[in-house]
């Protein structure tokens, strides 16, 4: 299978209704090998996906190639979705949508019979309608082979198209969201762990990726960190992606940070990305092990400083022969031998 193609699922299991079912005796999928790209009247012609620039309520065609690579003969249903992008940042295609608004030619109810080695080429036609929207309308059309009784297993692969309806562009990501999280250690010369959770949304109306920066510090900027988060891949108009990122930084009683993104261009897109947006947050961090130091330091000193008042109090010792105590104090006598 060519490694341009666009891979949808591809020996991923999905659900379909049972009247999608391969009929009994119909050869196992492993066996087959497919494939789905764009194409000119002569075949496959060598682009990864299918990329249209539209105006409201005008029409667009184009073609893609069905290749049955394998050495049986097989039936492939052929279908429109509309395009999303998991949390993984993988492409996929869904009921629904702006799939309504192409249509591929050359099948029989959705079905696509292929001998051994065939390519078909299959005429798409995109009608926009005259109150889209200006911005990205990603779809996708797949061809899927299926297999099973009742509840079936199918398996895609499939071409994406890049539809933007012409207007007004208005690219734009905002951080909708920020939670933070602090744990502690009880050794004071050790740092502890900040995490960051945040949500990143695409308000605008065209695909972007972007660049996503955690930062944080305490007062007057002492123990200043930053991280780069994982990247944001791609993010298509109205969908949210949820991250996080690690820090390790002291605790300096109040921390205060940032998750910057910086927007970027995605593929081969025309579009001047916006500037960065950013949301700030604050927590406190409490350094209970310094905490407990100082306690334990003060308590020493105070221990120390009590044991010297205590020595000081203490009454001179007592003779312990009072009558010669006594006898000191009126003099002594000495006896000297004369020669």
């Amino acid at each position: 299978m060519k490694a341009t193609l666009w891979v949808l699922g591809l020996l991923a299991a999905a659900l379909l209704p049972s009247g999608s079912s391969a009929a009994a005796g119909d050869p196992d999928v492993s066996e087959i090998e497919w494939s789905v790209a764009p194409a000119d009247e002569h075949g496959a012609d060598g682009r990864v996906s299918l990329r249209h620039t539209v105006d409201p309520g005008a029409t667009a065609q184009d073609a893609i190639a069905v290749t049955n690579h394998s050495s049986v003969e097989a039936t492939f249903s052929v279908s429109t979705g509309a395009g999303v992008v998991g949390q993984d940042g993988v492409f996929d295609v869904v009921d629904g949508g702006d799939a309504a608004w192409v249509t591929v030619g050359g099948l029989d109810a959705g079905q696509l019979a292929l001998a051994p080695g065939e390519t078909r080429v299959l005429p798409v036609t995109i009608v926009v309608p005259a109150a889209a929207t200006p911005g990205d309308h990603p779809v996708g059309i797949v061809a899927g082979l299926t297999q099973g009784d009742g509840v079936t297993l199918t398996h895609r692969i499939g071409v994406r198209i890049h539809l933007r309806v012409s207007g007004e562009i208005e690219p734009q990501l905002r951080v909708e969201s920020v939670s933070t999280q602090f744990t502690g250690v009880w050794n004071p010369f050790t740092a502890g762990r900040l995490r960051v959770d945040y949500v990143i949304a695409n308000t605008g109306n065209t695909r972007l990726g972007g660049v996503v920066a955690v930062r944080a510090q305490g007062p007057w900027g002492l123990g200043a960190v930053t991280v780069e988060a994982e990247p944001i891949e791609e993010l298509l108009p109205g969908e949210s992606v949820t991250g996080s990122a690690t820090l390790q930084i002291p605790p300096l009683f109040r921390l205060t940070g940032e998750v910057e993104v910086t927007p970027t261009v995605v593929g081969a897109d025309e579009v001047s990305p916006p500037g960065r947006v950013s949301q700030a947050f604050a927590l406190w961090a409490v350094p209970w092990g310094w905490i407990a130091l100082l306690i334990l330091v003060a308590g020493g000193l105070v221990f120390t400083a009590r044991r010297k008042r205590s020595k000081r109090a203490q009454p001179p010792p007592t003779a312990a022969d009072p009558q010669v105590s006594a006898g000191a104090s009126e003099g002594t006598v000495s006896k000297r031998r004369t020669p």
